[in-house]
Parts: C-alpha cells; structure tokens; sequence
C-alpha cells in the first residue's frame, strides 16, 4: 500500500513540477524569439 501511495505523490509531485514548468519554457521560448529578432536584424 505504501508503494502504492508513493507512486501516486510521485505522480501528483511530476504533473505539479510539469504545469509549473510550461509557462517559464513558454516565457524563455519568448526570450529566445525576442533575442533572435535583433540578431537577425544585425546579420543585415
């Protein structure tokens, strides 16, 4: 039963990791266009 229980916080812990995660990957996915734009406008 305790495996049981672990394996359910692991998984509530990994989903709770993952929806904290997404919105930063999706603010430094950001970063990275706004840093490219410039560059790119450099190369020329």
């Amino acid at each position: 039963m305790l495996v049981i229980k672990k394996l359910v916080n692991s998984d509530i812990a990994v989903s709770f990791i993952i929806t904290n995660l997404l919105p930063s990957t999706q603010k430094i996915k950001l970063l990275g266009k706004m840093l490219k734009q410039p560059m790119i406008l450099l190369k020329k």
